[in-house]
């Protein structure tokens, strides 16, 4: 039974209790994040968070296959790139010390030119020097710029000839402001000798001769490099082509802003433009710059290859988890959903659904673990059923013993009663008819006057057994102590002493508890004495009422309760029989507690719960200190 509580303690309770929780679980704010960032239609549905997982994971590598094959591309094409300004940069410093290095045979032949030599001996000079220098050079000239005559020469042709029947393309290097230059000019075009590309190289002798140093251009005159991909180009600063290109094709790289900073020694600058991607590098010590072009589909191959491989392969990953995704949806999403069809039509009370499978993973054993606990609902049913049956024909049964018990109490009322009333004038009757000398005849009178009162005894108990034995149905709230001190002032107490050392509101039938009361006292003062001190408390569960006798003896501590069992003469034997079955009436259990060291200490448990006690003993408190406040 449930104490009684006050409601603003239970409330101060359950909110010391809430904050005394300290804080919120992180399972719980995440479980809130989760409710707060997906649709609840989301949430209800397997199938759509699966969905869900699956988009965002094609999403996922959607966007790290996009960002890879960016990176990709970027990186390959840096590297083709960083190839075709190495390759400039590496032509331009080859073509730089190739002119380097014919300059400076150059000025070391001039500055051995014999002093005042005739023809003959400039041209065996000639010959030595060219015999002696590199193996590009391919012929020298000794020239008087005022006769326009060459004096001197390593081809016996040109010895003694005029600049104009030579026909050889001298003039702009020999036109130079040597002044400004490091004392050797070089021609600003390749021109052909024997077939192949040569360059002039002419030193200042003196004011009015020449030393003319022609030079094959030899490795130097090719345009492929890097297995045929790259081009390489030499311009001169008015953008024409210096060897091997056409000037249709110079004017088109030289038309570039590139090629204006590399003439001005900004640096290597590269461009791209749809078709092709260029690289122009000064040539130290010239005029000159190389450009190294290539077509940006060769160039970019290996990026392209690299890039569709990409592609291939996210595409191939998407559609491969797609179909992963479609299997497992088909093969986990609609088993389950199938299984949740069937565990509402096994709610709904069809226990004879399908539930058999033949996989044998963990839907299967999924399955078949409801198929068993289909089965063992559906053996709870039928044992509900069944009991329900019986308890309903023992429901009967007792509705029927209830009844004849009731007609039992009636015929017993009434039936003895009335017999017993009749009995009681004839004694009464007799008795008015003895005179004070048959005193022998008094004293039978009175045994038979005091057999009635335990017949009428006897009746009350049986009454109370039979109709205070029935369960309880309507109950109230009340106090315990007061119903055991109005039961004490009901009977004969003497000079017997109640003590209530404690008291709690409990919920019960006030009358039969109060009848229970009364017979454990009435038992009390008859077993031990006029004098007696009876005393009532609290267990953790229910309350105890207990005499200062002698106690109860052991041997008969196990048929105390027992109908008809009794120490006193005049005693019913029902008494403690009527307490019992008031106690199991409201669904409390009696015993005796032979360990308590007192006298005779009979317990009444599971009548509240040991917090309820608890709870009603700190509203007490609280209760008091409100009115002390």
């Amino acid at each position: 039974m449930t104490p009684g509580r006050d409601t603003d303690s239970s409330r101060s309770s359950a909110t010391g209790s809430q904050n005394a929780g300290g804080g919120e679980p992180s399972d719980s704010i995440r479980h809130r994040v989760y409710e707060r960032l997906t649709p609840r239609f989301v949430r209800q549905r397997l199938a759509l968070k699966f969905l869900v997982a699956l988009s965002l994971v094609v999403v996922l590598i959607g966007v790290i296959g996009v960002v890879t094959y960016v990176q990709i591309q970027g990186t390959i094409q840096d590297d083709a790139t960083t190839k075709l300004e190495t390759t400039a940069d590496l032509r331009a410093q080859s073509v730089g010390e190739w002119v380097e290095g014919m300059r400076s045979q150059t000025r070391l032949i001039t500055v051995r030119l014999p002093d005042g030599g005739d023809s003959a001996v400039l041209g065996e000079y000639l010959q030595g020097a060219r015999a002696n220098g590199s193996e590009t050079i391919h012929s020298l000239h000794y020239v008087d710029v005022a006769s326009e005559t060459v004096l001197a020469s390593t081809d016996s042709s040109y010895t003694g000839e005029s600049l104009t029947e030579v026909d050889q393309p001298w003039d702009g290097p020999m036109g130079s402001d040597f002044a400004t230059a490091d004392g050797v000019a070089v021609s600003d075009h390749s021109y052909t000798v024997d077939g192949e590309p040569a360059v002039a190289f002419v030193s200042r002798v003196s004011s009015d001769r020449r030393l003319v140093v022609v030079s094959r251009l030899g490795e130097h005159a090719g345009t492929s490099s890097v297995g045929g991909d790259v081009q390489t180009y030499l311009l001169n600063e008015q953008g024409e082509g210096v060897v091997g290109i056409g000037d249709s094709r110079a004017a088109t790289l030289s038309s570039a802003r590139a090629f204006s900073r590399a003439i001005s020694r900004n640096g290597m600058a590269t461009v791209e433009s749809r078709n092709e991607v260029r690289t122009y590098a000064a040539i130290d010590g010239t005029d000159w710059v190389a450009v190294s072009t290539a077509d940006t589909g060769t160039l970019y191959a290996v990026s392209g290859t690299v890039g569709r491989n990409v592609i291939v392969l996210v595409l191939a990953a998407l559609i491969s988890l797609c179909v992963v995704g479609l299997v497992l949806g088909r093969s986990t999403v609609v088993p389950l959903a199938r299984l949740r069809q069937r565990t509402n039509e096994i709610e709904s009370g069809s226990l004879d659904v399908d539930l058999s499978t033949s996989r044998e993973d963990e839907i299967g054993r999924l399955y078949r673990a409801f198929d068993s606990m289909r089965d063992a609902l559906a053996s709870q049913v039928r044992q509900a059923q069944q009991a329900r049956h019986e308890a309903e024909s023992s429901r009967q049964e007792m509705e029927r013993q209830n009844r004849r018990l009731d007609q039992f109490a009636s015929t017993l009322s009434h039936d003895l009663r009335n017999p017993l009333a009749v009995a009681r004038g004839h004694v009464e009757l007799l008795r008015t008819k003895l005179d004070e000398t048959q005193d022998d005849l008094r004293e039978h009178v009175e045994k038979i006057d005091g057999a009635h009162d335990r017949i009428d005894s006897i009746i009350d108990d049986v009454l109370t057994l039979t109709r205070k034995g029935e369960s309880v149905e309507e109950t109230e709230r009340f106090d315990l102590g007061s119903v055991a001190e109005e039961a004490w002032n009901n009977i004969d107490n003497k000079d017997a002493t109640l003590r209530v050392e404690d008291s709690i509101v409990i919920e019960g039938e006030r009358n039969r508890l109060l009848r229970a009361f009364e017979n454990l006292f009435r038992n009390a003062i008859d077993h031990v004495g006029p004098e007696v001190t009876v005393t009532v408390g609290l267990t953790e569960d229910g309350f105890y009422v207990e005499d200062d006798g002698p106690g109860i003896p052991d041997e008969e501590m196990d048929n105390i309760f027992e109908y008809g069992h009794t120490t006193s003469e005049s005693g019913t034997g029902l008494g403690l029989s009527i307490v019992k079955t008031i106690a199991e009436a409201h669904g409390w259990s009696l015993w005796v507690d032979g360990t308590s060291g007192m006298g005779a200490r009979f317990v009444f448990s599971d009548v509240f719960a040991s917090e309820e006690r608890i709870f009603e003993e700190s509203a007490f408190t609280w209760e008091h200190a409100r009115q002390d406040d």
